[in-house]
């Protein structure tokens, strides 16, 4: 029972994590005169990123580069079936011309390029290292130009922003959550990984991995709602990106990450295609209800391969 409830814990400390870090790291952002592209890019992939970086660097300093792994994997995967699925049934989603094609390139790229160097030996020090200045580049040229080219919804956010004080105490309280829920979570997938006899790989593909995409799933399902569709796929690509070369560059740096096993290149290939699917996805600017429901579908027939492999 106390595993279960160390993960019911955790996943709501990082669910109210994640939703405070993004609020007070927008406001602060509005209140520092940064482009609102900009906020979406940098500071809200971040922040909706963050639960899945400190579960996985977490894992790492257990000793648990397996679960740390899995994570990334298995929330890229969820990233793009459960959540792109779940804000088009919800909503349809409908971009404009140009929305996201140069973040989807990016993105591609850095998923083949991960893929590549996993697919021929463990992570190791200096793969690690290459992601990371890969992420600061990329960071800094979208900073630099204000985010994506012109792809911004018509509307401005009028909303009233709060203090500094008070946009600073949501950034700095949900920072805060997000580590207490990660090692929660962590210690109870352990547990039951090491109660059921299943693969902690599997583990983190699965209860580990959806549990860290929650604030992207609250993001993008909210953006949809609210008619902001470039800001739910904007999110998505965002978190990837900060998931492969950020999260998993910084377990490589800490420890090496091996990569063989069925599970692992299973995952790593249906990521790849995946995310070549939701590039295609992006390039005709629509994805429907009936695309969400397969999306749905197809998610839940991954995650039963992934408990019958393991």
């Amino acid at each position: 029972m106390m595993p279960i409830v160390l993960i019911v814990a955790g996943l709501a400390l990082l669910f109210l994590g994640g939703e405070a870090l993004v609020r007070g790291s927008v406001s602060l952002a509005r209140r520092l005169g940064v482009s609102e592209i900009a906020v979406g890019v940098v500071l809200v992939g971040f922040g909706t990123s963050a639960p899945e970086m400190l579960v996985s660097v977490e894992s790492a300093l257990l000793n648990h580069p397996n679960i740390a792994l899995g994570n990334v994997l298995g929330s890229n995967i969820a990233n793009i079936l459960l959540i792109v699925g779940t804000a088009a049934l919800v909503m349809p989603i409908h971009l404009k011309a140009g929305t996201g094609c140069r973040e989807c390139m990016v993105v591609l790229i850095a998923t083949t390029t991960v893929v590549i160097l996993a697919w021929f030996g463990p992570l190791g020090l200096w793969q690690g290292v290459i992601m990371l200045l890969a992420l600061a580049a990329y960071l800094a040229m979208a900073w630099c130009k204000g985010g994506p080219d012109a792809d911004e919804d018509d509307e401005e956010d009028t909303s009233p922003l709060p203090s500094t004080g008070k946009a600073v105490c949501f950034a700095l309280g949900g920072l805060a959550l997000l580590i207490v829920g990660a090692d929660l979570l962590v210690k109870g997938a352990i547990d039951i990984a090491r109660d059921l006899g299943i693969t902690e790989t599997v583990i983190g593909l699965t209860i580990v991995a959806v549990g860290s995409s929650l604030p992207e799933l609250a993001a993008s399902v909210m953006a949809a709602l609210r008619g902001r569709p470039s800001v739910a796929i904007g999110n998505v690509l965002g978190s990837n990106l900060f998931n492969l070369l950020g999260a998993l560059g910084i377990i490589a740096v800490i420890m090496p990450v091996d990569t063989s096993g069925p599970e692992v290149h299973f995952s790593m290939l249906a990521m790849l295609a995946l995310t070549g699917c939701f590039v295609a996805l992006v390039a005709t600017r629509r994805v429907t209800r009936l695309v969400g429901a397969i999306f749905l579908a197809t998610y839940a027939g991954f995650i039963w391969m992934q408990f019958a492999i393991g």
